[in-house]
């Protein structure tokens, strides 16, 4: 079997194409991409792929079995259905999409097409500092956990396609990649959520949603997370991490990734050498996921990851629009 992609979308999408292109054989087809600049573009810069504008073309042409969808969030939903539908293998930046009546869609489809492989483009699994961070964790001895996304774009919401979603949602757009850490490094999944929010930021602009949103999930084993998704210009663009456990203390920020401990009364601080971001790796989890295809191994990212991760999501969503806390109801 040999992989023949089509990529929507050509921002992120050429990050794809950059994965997919030349991998074991693998090679990009088309490229669909509605900006009539941007197709100018692509015509010289890949003069043996095919560009086109519509959608009908990469769908209905039976010789592509791997689907990239990179496209604004309001077109996941729809483009994915199509994909399951005409038989593509589906890789996703997320959100995979905009609500939970959309997830469960999604899902009841793919349960008719068994074949079918689908994977979400979260990328800080790739990340050395992560990895690193995964696996020194002691869950015993763990009682809390930061994670902040530091968006560092503020014009992404002000002045950008999301003023124009009507469901658009920070949480999922920006916070989901530091759940979806937090879940992989414990392997677990909350069972109760909170989310509480302001739009300081985006008041006098188009965007009239939130643009800053604290999360609190909660754990077994009463372990207490919480995730910022914060859109502030004033920042570099980071992940950082803070793992709390009872005899060690895990720091990853834009200073670099220390682990502090206590030796004789005193705080020791020891400096890892671990590059970020280490964007070349970033190609891995699409990888992986044409090596699952190709039947040759499992991909990062499991199907039923994808989901709670998304179930988590929206239970934030609906935390946040009403209030309170409240249960996680996964699929």
């Amino acid at each position: 079997m040999k992989i023949k992609a089509a990529i929507v979308g050509s921002g992120i999408g050429l990050r794809h194409f950059e994965a997919i292109q030349n991998y074991k054989g693998s090679i990009v087809k088309v490229i669909c991409e509605s900006n009539k600049s941007k197709i100018k573009i692509l015509k010289k810069k890949f003069p043996n792929v095919q560009i086109t504008s519509n959608f009908k073309d990469v769908i209905k042409n039976q010789d592509i079995n791997l689907l990239s969808i990179a496209s604004y969030d309001q077109f996941h939903y729809d483009q994915i259905i199509a994909g399951i539908k005409n038989q593509k293998n589906l890789i996703i930046e997320k959100p995979m999409c905009l609500n939970i009546s959309q997830l469960k869609k999604i899902r009841s489809y793919l349960k008719k097409e068994k074949k079918i492989n689908i994977i979400s483009n979260l990328v800080l699994r790739t990340e050395p500092i992560f990895k690193y961070i995964k696996k020194n964790i002691n869950k015993n001895n763990l009682f809390y956990i930061e994670a902040d996304y530091i968006w560092g774009r503020l014009y992404k919401l002000t002045d950008d396609w999301r003023t124009k979603v009507k469901n658009y949602s920070l949480i999922s757009g920006t916070a989901i990649h530091m759940i979806d850490l937090v879940m992989w490094f414990l392997n677990d999944r909350p069972k109760k959520v909170l989310a509480i929010g302001n739009k300081i930021l985006t008041s006098k602009s188009k965007f009239k949603k939130e643009s800053f949103v604290v999360c609190i999930l909660e754990f077994s084993k009463d372990i207490i997370v919480k995730i910022t998704a914060n859109s502030t210009n004033d920042y570099d663009h980071m992940h950082e991490v803070k793992i709390f456990q009872k005899y060690k203390t895990i720091i990853q920020s834009k200073n670099g990734l220390e682990v502090i401990t206590q030796s004789r009364g005193k705080i020791v601080k020891r400096k890892l050498n671990l590059r970020y971001p280490l964007k070349k790796n970033r190609k891995q989890l699409i990888r992986s996921f044409i090596d699952n295809i190709l039947k040759k191994k499992e991909p990062m990212m499991s199907l039923k990851e994808q989901f709670d991760l998304m179930s988590v999501c929206f239970a934030l969503n609906r935390s946040l629009k009403i209030s309170k806390k409240i249960d996680v109801e996964y699929l």
